[in-house]
């Protein structure tokens, strides 16, 4: 059988989409007939190192990710390249593997396009995301050589095709997220439910205005708040967290993977701006507004906190099922060609 090597934001990410795109993916590969894991890779500073290792959910966020197929061995990137004999096909992708300067350093970054890889082994790029629809002129000449180096580049946001054209000569495709690859049944697999009642869910990366809102809402329906994270700092596991928003009434957040799952449950949600500027191409908010957009999802969508969406109007009933499948189809066609390439 194959291998399958895949490099991503895996090791000590304790963060949900993190995780569960990174279980998601090494799924995918696996039901497709190869042998996957992750390559367990130290792509983070020791600043986020620590602030995940000390976050109160971290043993959660442990447990899940050892369940995730994983090397043994823990390489660097004065290591990494000593892991090539071990996989017939490399994988990089998704999550922001070429964003977050702010965590992945310059020294590390090459390392997200697999420039370790030698040209004989098969390069792959599975829904890559830059956060945004494009890069920090720097970044992009770090990155633009092995990125063109890849022998097949897709991305999440359709919004990042033209950017990431101008360093690959080949084709882009625009794939699911990871998340989207498994069916809402294989995720009642994993998913924790929570106790049954009625409630509302927020999920906040930063203080936005989602609790503001929560309790307007609370005081006007007559639900409790449910707070999984706030400021980021999560208070529940990864399969606590996809229960949760199943189950959940309304859902409100600013995170991506949390209007990911929602669109999945088909649970009437709000997206708050975690961005000051949502409409430039490099913030944090593109990738948000790429996602509603292509589920034609986009009045979810908070564009002014002085004049917020009826969140009783989110419906899903619009939804093509048969256009989302056959998006499904097409993602893992993509990975199923790349790896019989």
């Amino acid at each position: 059988m194959k291998r399958v090597g895949i490099i991503t934001l895996y090791y000590k990410n304790y963060n949900y989409g993190g995780q569960l795109g990174a279980y998601a993916l090494q799924k995918a590969i696996a039901k497709l007939g190869f042998h996957c894991e992750q390559i367990t890779f130290k792509w983070l500073n020791e600043h986020t190192l620590q602030t995940y290792e000390s976050a109160k959910g971290a043993e959660h966020f442990r447990i899940f990710s050892e369940s995730i197929p994983h090397s043994k061995r823990l390489y660097t990137v004065s290591d990494i390249a000593e892991c090539v004999d071990d996989y017939d096909f490399f994988v990089c992708g998704s999550d922001q593997i070429w964003g977050l300067p702010w965590v992945i350093s310059d020294g590390v970054l090459p390392c997200m396009a697999l420039s370790f890889v030698p040209e004989s082994k098969t390069k792959i790029a599975y829904a890559a995301s830059m956060g945004g629809a494009e890069i920090e002129p720097d970044r992009k000449r770090i990155l633009a050589p092995h990125v063109n180096s890849l022998d097949f580049v897709s991305v999440r946001e359709k919004s990042a095709i033209p950017f990431v054209s101008t360093m690959n000569n080949g084709d882009i495709s625009h794939v699911l997220d990871p998340v989207m690859l498994l069916d809402r049944s294989e995720w009642d697999e994993i998913c924790v439910a929570p106790v049954e009642k009625a409630y509302i869910l927020t999920y906040d990366l930063r203080d936005t205005g989602v609790q503001e809102y929560a309790e307007a809402l609370s005081r006007k329906c007559g639900y409790e708040i449910i707070t999984l994270a706030a400021a980021g700092a999560a208070t529940v596991g990864p399969k606590e967290f996809v229960g949760y928003i199943k189950h959940a009434k309304y859902f409100i957040t600013s995170a991506f993977h949390g209007a990911v799952f929602a669109i999945l449950y088909k649970v009437p949600f709000l997206v708050f701006p975690v961005s000051d500027n949502p409409q430039d191409p490099k913030s944090m908010d593109s990738r948000l507004l790429a996602l509603l957009d292509t589920f034609r999802l986009s009045s979810c969508y908070v564009y002014d906190t002085s004049n917020i969406p009826n969140i009783g109007e989110c419906t899903f009933h619009h939804i093509d099922e048969s256009k989302t499948s056959a998006f499904r189809h097409s993602s893992l066609q993509f990975l199923k060609a790349a790896l019989e390439f």
